[in-house]
């Protein structure tokens, strides 16, 4: 064993759909990940949840909007503490679906910080949410 691994052991634990839901409405920024004409990408997105879905706004003509409108997608949000060797992340996995007009009304959109106009709404639907916590022990 290594200075380093007995100073800082650690072990997983599986998140509940709760506590994955909670970090998920705690945070206003994740990464999405989408496969586009030249292989796999990942982009950060600002986001809200809505009913347990995952919201972002995209410009109808940007390649995410290309690429992942109804396509399979995975989407990540984690905290990591490099020094002390622990963190958490929630990944959702599902399909992106554009919001219609009438879905939107009672909807606080998230707020991008990238300048830039985002008028395609999708949201990550029919989603497999999952997440795990590094714990030092």
């Amino acid at each position: 064993m290594t200075v380093r691994e007995s100073l800082f052991p650690s072990y997983l634990r599986d998140l509940s759909l709760e506590e994955c839901q909670a970090l998920l409405e705690s945070r206003q920024i994740g990464r999405i990940a989408f496969t586009d004409a030249d292989g796999p990408v990942v982009l950060p997105v600002n986001y809200v949840l809505v009913e347990g879905c995952v919201v972002f706004a995209t410009s109808p003509y940007s390649s995410l909007a290309r690429c992942a409108s109804s396509a399979p997608v995975a989407f990540e949000i984690d905290d990591i503490d490099e020094f002390h060797q622990s963190g958490w992340s929630v990944l959702v996995r599902g399909r992106t679906n554009v919001m219609e007009r009438h879905e939107l009304s009672d909807v606080e959109l998230p707020q991008p910080w990238a300048e830039g106009i985002r008028t395609l709404v999708l949201k990550i639907s029919d989603a497999e949410i999952g997440g795990r916590r590094l714990i030092p022990t």
